[in-house]
């Protein structure tokens, strides 16, 4: 177990992840946990002067957030339409290394041989630093500091910082190598099958203080250039004008540089690092980098660090009065979500942000349905390229279409960096088709936040329309009925199903929205926007009668019920199978999906993730409260929660049922998945869309937050372990702070005046507005029919 630790200093604790312990056992899983990034770049939490024989084989990873290589998908028996080619996500130059020799003898990390050892992740000044000292075999002791901090205003600089204090000879052989192979587990469906080598290295050299290097992509020629300037400083942080002698040498793909000082001897090493897929001359701009660097020093970087924290901070954090470890648990996953979230329309966030190798890098539904939603409520910057690389890529998810059978339209994959489908496995891949509307329903998001025009025309309107499209060519009428065929929903154990209840209700409001967003368009009379306007519909050929027909579509949508038990179903059959055998299923046997073939797991009612009560989640108004209740407990008694994806919606929908006691159940489970390793797979990389599902179990969850066209809407509780919980929202630009205690107070920090709802009345925020529910409360909570299941 992985605790974080508080230390005397308790504001202090609030804003780290601090470890003072190293436990061998846990060594890849703290390489994820201490991962640091900013969006572009980020490297694991390894250890720059190496193991000792006692501990685990490190992932020495470090990855550009986009970047891609592509590799042949081998099928024993393939078919039409069948991707051919797989996206990954490739390791890039390994600038970790520098062995230390104190005296000759090289320290290698080892418990035995450390006292005082120290490990910290810093949320406010967005530094790692690790500390310990050393004893060598002649019983001398050295103190050794390394930190590591990826600059949030320099999206291509990453520095390390090494400081090793010691009466006596220190020698330090720094690295840098070109030969680097990707992580794989052919057991493990979760993870690449087989290793490989992405790169081949075109040039490495090394002139005075500085080493260059470039490399090239195997198979699709997309070049990445690093630079690495070393800076030897005195213990007062001024770089020396003079350093010690330096020299280089080149080992296999590696070069090797050595240092000699004594007493006190500071390192840095600024890496800046460069990509073909953004930059026409990736060479001249990382010299560039370099260049205009040249005379910076850690201590400058962390300056301006601190200060975009403040900001990011004073918007984001989510403030917690209870429980101990609650506050600086939410702060490591708000932290994790700015480390992995892409910067620019090259780049998304992946299932294992930029911390690991889990799922080849690539990105999913998650972005949509879990990362945006927290990032539009707060960081409406930010949120913008995550959309941005949608639409960039959205001439491949209509090349996807035509060749999925469909006249017309964009069908996005499943999973992808480039924009290409590479799920090689199409029931739990290609047959998901509700990404198409889980992209829609983020776009749609983004025009109730921001209510901007502009957007949709630029970007939105086109999404949304092309992939509108999709489900008119998909579904068809029965008996007056709108219905989808052969489709596989968030529920991973249930595939090639009729009338997933989720895929329907999504589909339901995309078409719906579609047509919302055409009128939008159509009823615009701006002069200049009218003119872009006519351009975009006639470019994508959408007139008045498809508008009309997704909207009759969306009336006419199958929601599938049951009125016998009173639930929505989650597809036609799923009700005609045997329930998955519980009592019979040794609890080692989880995840059911490393142990059981598909078609084993797909015979059952069995989910591997929330799916009908996800829809419950974003679309409550297609269903009624009695529904909900009684459906959310015949789901929740058949799930898995093996996707970790699941249990902060499970928690979400058990506090919109005023069950307070498992809703917190749920969101501890979800609050520590990664830091306790619950689901065995931390090593990987770090769970992101969990990550962001735990904040919204607060947001979305206790607080009751909604967004709909008609408004922003909150059905407060507080836990019974709290005392208050306080967060702000970005709304049409306004600025509201949420703060739930004794009583609700809601403070309009920024903007023009506001109606909101909370639970069924409306209120005015003009300023201030205050609560006393106390009393309400007890009589919301009485009123089960009404307020809650």
């Amino acid at each position: 177990m992985i605790n974080l630790v508080s230390s005397q200093d308790h504001q202090k604790a609030l804003w780290q992840l601090e470890k003072n312990e190293f436990i061998a056992s846990n060594a890849l899983v703290e390489e994820s946990l201490f991962t640091v990034g900013n969006g572009y770049v980020g490297i694991r939490g390894c250890f720059e002067e190496g193991y000792g024989q006692t501990i685990p084989l490190s992932v020495r990873g470090a990855y550009i957030n986009g970047l891609y290589d592509r590799m042949p998908i081998v099928y024993g028996e393939s078919a039409y339409g069948f991707p051919t080619l797989q996206d990954k996500q490739p390791k890039i130059i390994d600038t970790q290394t520098c062995e230390i020799y104190l005296d000759e003898e090289r320290v290698l990390f080892d418990p035995v041989k450390t006292q005082h050892y120290k490990r910290v992740l810093d949320f406010r000044k967005g530094e790692s630093v690790r500390s310990y000292d050393y004893l060598t075999r002649s019983g001398k002791k050295a103190h050794l500091v390394f930190k590591r901090l990826a600059s949030l205003n320099h999206k291509n600089t990453f520095i390390y910082r090494i400081e090793v204090t010691y009466d006596g000879g220190i020698a330090l052989k720094s690295r840098v190598d070109t030969h680097v192979v990707n992580e794989g587990n052919p057991s493990d469906p979760r993870v690449s099958s087989v290793s490989e080598k992405l790169w081949q290295t075109k040039e490495l050299s090394s002139d005075k203080q500085r080493i260059f290097a470039l490399l090239e992509t195997q198979n699709t020629g997309l070049y990445q250039a690093t630079i690495v300037d070393y800076k030897v400083l005195l213990p007062s942080g001024r770089r020396l004008d003079k350093a010690e002698p330096i020299s280089h040498r080149i080992i296999d793909e590696s070069i090797e540089t050595c240092f000699q000082g004594k007493e006190t001897f500071i390192l840095e090493k600024h890496c800046y690092f460069t990509d073909s897929l953004r930059e026409q001359n990736p060479i001249e701009k990382v010299n560039r980098l370099a260049d205009d660097s040249l005379y910076l020093t850690y201590e400058d970087y962390s300056k301006e660090q601190v200060k975009s924290l403040e900001t990011y901070w004073n918007q984001s954090d989510i403030l917690i009065d209870g429980e101990e470890g609650i506050q600086e648990t939410l702060r490591f996953m708000r932290y994790q979500i700015l480390q992995s979230t892409g910067t620019d329309a090259y780049a998304n966030i992946s299932a294992k942000g930029l911390s690991g190798e889990g799922y080849g890098g690539h990105y999913f539904w998650d972005t949509e349905i879990y990362v945006l939603p927290l990032v539009q409520m707060t960081q409406p910057k930010m949120a913008e390229p995550l959309l941005a690389y949608r639409h960039r890529i959205l001439p491949f998810a209509r090349a996807r279409a035509i060749e999925l059978g469909f006249d017309k339209g964009a069908v996005y994959p499943w999973r992808t960096i480039s924009g290409i489908e590479c799920s090689a496995y199409f029931p739990a891949g290609t047959a998901q088709f509700h990404i198409n509307a889980d992209i829609a329903y983020a776009f749609i998001s983004a025009y109730l936040y921001n209510q901007d025009i502009n957007f949709l025309i630029d970007m939105g309107a086109e999404v949304i329309l092309e992939t509108a499209r999709i489900w008119l060519q998909m579904g068809h009428y029965d008996k007056g009925l709108f219905k989808i065929n052969t489709v596989t929903g968030p529920d991973e154990y249930t595939a090639i199903v009729n009338n997933n209840y989720y895929t329907n209700a999504m589909a339901k409001y995309h078409l719906e929205w579609a047509f919302k967003v055409y009128d939008i368009l159509y009823q615009n009379e701006e002069i200049n926007q009218k003119k872009r306007i006519k351009s975009l519909l006639k470019k994508l050929d959408f007139g008045y009668e498809e508008a009309v027909a997704m909207l009759k579509a969306s009336r006419e949508m199958y929601l599938p019920h049951d009125e016998t038990l009173g639930i929505d179903i989650q597809d036609d059959t799923f009700l005609s199978k045997p329930k998955w055998p519980f009592e019979k299923v040794e609890a080692s046997k989880y995840p059911l999906l490393l142990y059981f073939h598909p078609l084993t797991i797909y015979r059952h009612q069995v989910l591997k993730q929330a799916d009908t009560v996800l829809a419950h989640f974003l679309l409550e108004d297609y269903s009624d409260e009695a529904t909900m209740r009684k459906s959310f407990d015949y789901y929740e008694a058949i799930t898995t929660h093996d996707s970790s994806l699941s249990t902060c919606i499970y928690g979400i929908m058990a506090s919109r049922g005023g069950d307070h006691a498992k809703a917190y159940q749920y969101f501890k489970a979800s609050l520590y998945l990664d830091l306790e390793d619950t689901h065995h797979n931390t090593k990987d990389g770090l769970h992101m869309a969990n990550i962001a599902g735990t904040c919204l179990s607060i947001i979305n969850g206790f607080a009751g937050y909604r967004i709909k066209e008609s408004g922003i809407s909150f059905r407060p509780s507080l836990p019974n372990q709290w005392k208050s919980y306080r967060f702000k929202i970005h709304y049409q630009d306004r600025w509201i702070d949420v703060w739930i205690a004794d009583r609700i107070t809601f403070t309009l920090l920024e903007g023009k005046a506001i109606d909101l709802k909370v639970w069924d009345e409306t209120y005015k925020l003009t300023n201030q507005l205050i609560i006393d529910w106390t009393q309400e409360r007890s009589q919301h909570e009485q009123d089960n029919q009404r307020y809650y299941f």
